[in-house]
């Protein structure tokens, strides 16, 4: 019996390579990379949040990437008249990055892209194994997780 428990072994990790593989986030629009419009998206969504402007720090930290990945993508997106950076007043040594409204125009357009890129796999899966699906890649998310600390620590 143990041995069916792993017969679709070799299937589960065919699949989660095809993931590596797929290209549904990597796929340039508007003249921008997809990290650029994910950089745009993210300014927006914390901007929205916060009401203000934010620093590559912060975005930093709300996308999960490095910082110096961010400012290069940041002078890319104000060179391109996307964003906008200002100094801090209390401390001139932090710049703020905002959205140009050409920015915040792109930005909304992308979000509502990628909703409905998702909206459409909910019409395709329907509610219930959407529903299912969330929750199995939220296990699959902490199973990995929690193996790669214990890698770690090895």
């Amino acid at each position: 019996m143990s041995a069916d428990k792993y017969e679709n072994v070799g299937e589960l990790m065919d699949v989660f390579q095809k993931f590596a593989r797929a290209d549904w986030r990597k796929k340039t629009m508007w003249g921008l990379k997809a990290s650029e419009l994910r950089v745009l998206v993210g300014m927006k969504t914390g901007s929205d949040r916060s009401g203000s402007a934010m620093t590559v720090s912060e975005i930093s930290k709300a996308l999960q990437v490095t910082s110096p990945t961010v400012t290069q993508m940041v002078n890319s997106l104000i060179a391109s008249g996307y964003v906008e950076r200002s100094s801090i007043p209390k401390d001139r040594r932090i710049s703020e990055v905002r959205l140009t409204e050409r920015g915040d125009q792109l930005a909304q357009k992308a979000a509502e892209r990628y909703r409905d890129l998702f909206m459409g796999m909910i019409d395709h899966l329907g509610k219930e194994r959407s529903d299912a699906l969330v929750g199995l890649l939220n296990d699959v998310f902490r199973f990995l997780e929690r193996s790669a600390d214990l890698i770690e620590r090895q």
